[in-house]
């Protein structure tokens, strides 16, 4: 029987991700919360271990830390401690489950004083990889007891260690922890310089979860399957903490196959993926060539971290008989704009319309406010909005302007709302005092029928002038010479590449986004040496 205070604490609204796991556990105790294959914690499970992992962290001076990495995968022990980390008000960096013994030391020179929580064999090769250079840091198993943590653990000489029942601990978890204070430090992916730290509180992480929740009409009777890394925050907030905001279940599909990706849809009835453009263009093209092999409960496709090509999009609507709704957002501002089931599909809804909550202004130079349908830069403010670059306080002045983020994309808003991305001022390719927007060249190269992939950036080619330089993955052999009367047909002659390359794959990160400057890189490189 419900009490008074459980009855009170449903209407209060939530702010930590504490509170939403409590509400959840109240109102749907035995309801599944994560399931990863044949592991499945219902919400009172999951509460109880989230709670016992918080004091397991706090018995071993976690708290005393300037910042806890997590080697966060997609699995029930990484939700686990992720949550533990919350309900301890920790600072969380969510790491690559293969981050390097010198990614980890970069880290731990930037962050000062780190504990990294992970599986025992990923901090055991971490450890055992000191011998390139003492790490400094404390490893803590991401399941198990204090007792076990000690066999991976590099603790500094003579600090002793609280037992797991010492009374601050348990105080600790009497009281939820500030929901504005800092609690992620998310890393930009630096694809326009240096990647740095961006500050939330775990209010943002509450915000990002209701607006996805609103926006999608998302309840406890869904099942999110989430076939992106967690440790990202589309990840994060559109799977995991959008589940915990609904009570819903969240599916981990682990290892990503196409086919083990359409299994678990259809196995678990998952009713909304969280995917990227990749696992899309993959799964689509591994499902059957009709909608009656769709997944039966499959209602919503979220896609998000790099554009979705129209070709993978019509093959959605083929083969899963439904549209894919991109998101737009970023790690500094959350999500920002989404596709709905009611827009319809084409590309006259652009990345779709601002989600709830969430205001954006196209400007010019002198930042006045640009007529609907005008380009200009785009400004938006969101409540899940970063506080600060860490430590780059010139770099955070820059970004943020009277509360507003400057996305450094170029867009125009339509009359009816629709917002459309242009591309990235910093990325346009000068030639000849001509600018060259590489997306308007990309989008060309992809029209031809033999080019898988492209991408585009500006080549120096002395003072400050640059040419056009294209890579390309093409479906069937393909010369140069045929793609550029292709450009050349379409495009004007400063936007024609100057060169062509061909590779059989490009630089992609974990959510299937291409990195210009890698490609750019390679290209520069000088072929080895077989001599």
């Amino acid at each position: 029987m419900a009490t008074a205070s459980d009855i009170g604490a449903r209407h209060r609204p939530a702010h930590t991700l504490g509170e939403l796991l409590d509400d959840a556990a109240r109102s749907r105790p035995h309801a599944v919360a994560v399931r990863h294959d044949a592991a499945v914690l219902t919400y009172a499970a999951l509460r109880a271990k989230v709670h016992a992992t918080a004091r397991r962290f706090g018995a071993l001076g976690l708290q005393e830390r300037g910042a806890t990495g997590l080697l966060l995968e997609n699995t029930p022990d990484s939700v686990v401690a992720f949550l533990a980390a919350a309900r301890l008000g920790l600072r969380v960096v969510p790491l690559e489950p293969g981050t390097t013994h010198t990614q980890l030391a970069s880290l731990r020179a930037a962050l000062g004083s780190l504990a990294v929580v992970g599986d025992v064999p990923r901090l055991t090769a971490l450890r055992d990889s000191e011998e390139h250079g003492p790490l400094d840091c404390v490893f803590v198993p991401v399941n198990g007891t204090a007792e076990t943590a000690e066999s991976v653990e590099s603790v500094e000489s003579g600090r002793p260690k609280r037992s797991a029942g010492s009374s601050d601990v348990t105080e600790a978890l009497g009281r939820d922890p500030d929901a504005d204070a800092p609690f992620l430090y998310q890393y930009t992916s630096g694809s326009t310089g240096e990647p740095k730290a961006a500050v939330h509180p775990q209010r943002n992480l509450v915000n990002g979860g209701e607006i996805y929740a609103r926006a999608y009409g998302i309840t406890e009777g869904d099942r999110i399957l989430a076939a992106v890394p967690l440790l990202h925050s589309f990840g994060m907030v559109a799977g995991l903490v959008t589940a915990l905001r609904a009570g819903a279940q969240l599916v981990l599909l682990g290892r990503f196959t196409p086919a083990r990706l359409l299994r678990t849809l259809e196995q678990h009835a998952c009713t909304v993926l969280v995917a990227a453009p990749m696992a899309y263009d993959l799964a689509t093209r591994a499902a059957g060539a009709a909608p009656s092999h769709a997944p039966h409960a499959l209602r919503l496709c979220l896609s998000s971290g790099a554009a979705l090509p129209a070709t993978v999009a019509e093959r959605a609507r083929e083969r899963l008989g439904l549209d894919i709704q991109q998101v737009y957002g970023c790690t500094e501002t959350g999500v920002i704009a989404g596709r709905r089931p009611e827009d319809g599909a084409g590309p006259d809804c652009g990345v779709g319309r601002p989600m709830p909550g969430v205001e954006v202004r196209v400007v010019d130079e002198r930042g006045q406010a640009m007529p609907a349908g005008a380009e200009g830069a785009l400004l938006v403010r969101t409540p899940a909005m970063f506080t600060e670059y860490l430590g780059h306080p010139e770099a955070t002045r820059r970004a943020l302007a009277d509360g507003w983020y400057r996305t450094g994309d170029l867009a125009r808003l339509a009359p009816e709302g629709h917002l459309h991305l242009i591309g990235r001022k910093e990325s346009f390719i000068n030639v000849g005092g001509k600018k060259v927007n590489p997306v308007e060249v990309e989008q060309v190269l992809l029209a031809h029928p033999s080019v898988a992939e492209a991408v585009v950036w500006g080549e120096a080619a002395g003072d400050a002038d640059e040419r056009v330089r294209a890579t390309v993955v093409a479906r069937s052999p393909l010369p140069a010479k045929d793609l550029t009367s292709h450009c050349r047909a379409r495009l004007l002659p400063h936007q024609v590449p100057a060169a062509i390359d061909f590779v059989t794959a490009l630089p992609k990160s974990a959510m299937g986004k291409v990195s210009r400057a890698k490609v750019a890189a390679a290209s520069a490189a000088p072929p080895p040496n077989h001599s």
